[in-house]
């Protein structure tokens, strides 16, 4: 039998990779981080790279990673655990245009809603912590920016398919997992 999928989505610096893995330990799935997929793989081949190079650039800049490319990282990935009960992916889909390549593997969404003020203060803290490329103010504004243009039809899209729940922010861990 196919893996449960469940696909964790939300804000960035929503909490998505911390809810994740608890979601995946409680359930005993694997966890994979599209974020940190993207990441691992551009700091390995930016340098001798070309696109790589490019999609470093993109991502810094705050935008999305290639969609071809996003996916094509995903379906690599999940090609190594082919005997995994379930997956938990965070931070996938971003849009709806990738949620149609995914639409038939996945039974469940989670949906971490936050106030943009929330999410900022977040970010702000975590760029002081860990410095991660795309945690700079510029890059921090304009990826609230495309959250908030392309959230909307997400939600509304896995909304129409019975797909989805919502945790509102910020809550406790323990409530998610109740949820």
């Amino acid at each position: 039998p196919r893996p449960k999928v469940i696909l964790v989505i939300g804000g960035p610096g929503s909490g998505k990779g911390t809810q994740s893995l608890k979601i995946a330990e409680r359930y005993g799935f694997q966890y994979m981080s599209v974020g940190e997929l993207l990441r691992k793989k551009m700091i390995h081949n930016a340098t001798s790279n070309r696109k790589w190079s490019l999609i470093a650039k993109i991502i810094t800049n705050g935008e999305l990673a290639p969609q071809e490319t996003t996916i094509t990282e995903i379906k690599q990935k999940i090609m190594k655990i082919p005997d995994a009960n379930g997956i938990v992916i965070d931070g996938f889909p971003r849009d709806v245009g990738q949620a149609l390549s995914f639409e038939d593997q996945v039974n469940l969404v989670v949906f971490l809603a936050c106030t943009n003020s929330h999410l900022k203060e977040r970010l702000q803290k975590r760029a002081e912590q860990q410095g991660r490329p795309d945690d700079n103010p510029k890059a921090i504004d304009r990826r609230l920016t495309n959250f908030k243009q392309n959230t909307i039809p997400l939600v509304k899209y896995f909304q129409e398919r019975g797909l989805i729940v919502t945790v509102r922010l910020p809550f406790t861990a323990s409530l998610l997992l109740n949820h």
